[in-house]
């Protein structure tokens, strides 16, 4: 009879294939448990990973639009916090050069007007907000300071009206100026810088968009600044030595100021409805991504239990081969794993 025998060299060759095979697989099974993932996703999915492709690339989308919405909200929120400080020094302001019984005295007149110039200052202020470090009422050009300074608003006024010698003609000329068409020298063209015509649309959601209209050039905006720079004219000595006509005009700022704060909530109104436009699509899109999120995770993820019970049989392979080296080198435990 005839015996087949294998030489050390070759069996410590075969012996190293194998450790070397069940080493692999070991690391590529713990890499499963750690990651829940498959190792093999071209073997798992036989090479076709389109789907898996589709589904990615709708993750990648949805969470866009998940950054453009969270984006959006925060500066919608920044907005209406603006125009909330804004009514919170305007408001009453408003109401007592309109109303007030005793502002026909020269020192009431001086102490409201002086009052109207420098919130005149706060409030330019303010509508030059910004937020993470972008102008909010510049339109599409958030890197500039959409209004100039007060003084250089309250300069290009003082010369308009210089001269004049009634709150009507004052009053009128003033509004005049904030009303005027771009193109017409008033405060579309001398004082704000930002951008004109359709506003900045920003997709929140699938098929959903809101679009951030609310600039310098606003309706709202203009009217607030109207009535307090109207008002901040008499602290510049506008119609001086006629305590009537002074007081006529304070009066008139006033109303427009009151006028302004109901644009105001109406802008505020427009910006709740885009904030509730964000919100839905945030909604919206959290469930779709959670729902793709789950469409990946069952073709990509590793099953659990099918790893640990393919992670014991290596572990025994390996403690078998071991065993066969051990008795044939008597190595050390220690020194095989090294």
């Amino acid at each position: 009879m005839t015996l087949n025998s294998i030489g050390d060299q070759a069996r410590s060759f075969a012996l190293s294939l194998a450790s070397n095979r069940i080493k692999t697989t070991l690391a590529t099974l713990t890499q499963e448990v750690a990651s829940g993932q498959v190792a093999d996703l071209g073997a798992r999915l036989d090479g076709n990973t389109r789907a898996l492709h589709d589904i990615e690339t709708r993750i990648e989308i949805a969470t866009q639009l998940r950054r453009n919405g969270s984006d959006a909200g925060a500066r919608l929120q920044a907005v209406q916090d603006m125009f909330e400080g804004v009514r919170l020094i305007t408001t009453q302001l408003g109401l007592g050069m309109a109303s007030d019984p005793f502002s026909t005295t020269p020192m009431v007149v001086q102490t409201r007007s002086a009052e109207a110039a420098q919130v005149f200052e706060s409030v330019i202020q303010k509508l030059n907000g910004t937020h993470a470090n972008r102008h909010l009422l510049a339109g599409e050009a958030p890197d500039i300071r959409p209004i100039a300074e007060p003084g250089q608003i309250l300069d290009s006024l003082q010369a308009l009206t210089a001269g004049m010698t009634t709150a009507d003609d004052i009053a009128t000329a003033v509004a005049a100026w904030f009303d005027a068409p771009a193109g017409g020298g008033g405060y579309l063209d001398t004082a704000y810088f930002g951008t004109l015509g359709s506003a900045q649309r920003i997709a929140v959601g699938e098929g959903s968009v809101v679009e951030m209209g609310t600039t310098g050039a606003s309706p709202a905006v203009r009217d607030i600044l109207k009535g307090l720079a109207t008002a901040a004219l008499v602290d510049r000595g506008a119609l001086a030595g006629n305590l009537a006509e002074r007081h006529q005009l304070l009066s008139a700022a006033g109303r427009q100021m009151v006028s302004a704060d109901s644009q105001i909530l109406t802008e505020m109104g427009r910006v709740g409805l885009a904030q509730q436009t964000v919100e839905q699509a945030s909604v919206t899109g959290t469930s779709t991504l959670n729902s793709l999120n789950r469409a990946r995770s069952d073709i990509r993820g590793a099953d659990p239990f099918e790893t640990a019970a393919a992670l014991t049989e290596v572990q025994n392979q390996l403690e078998s081969l071991y065993a066969v080296t051990a008795r044939l080198s008597k190595l050390k435990l220690v020194d095989y794993l090294r």
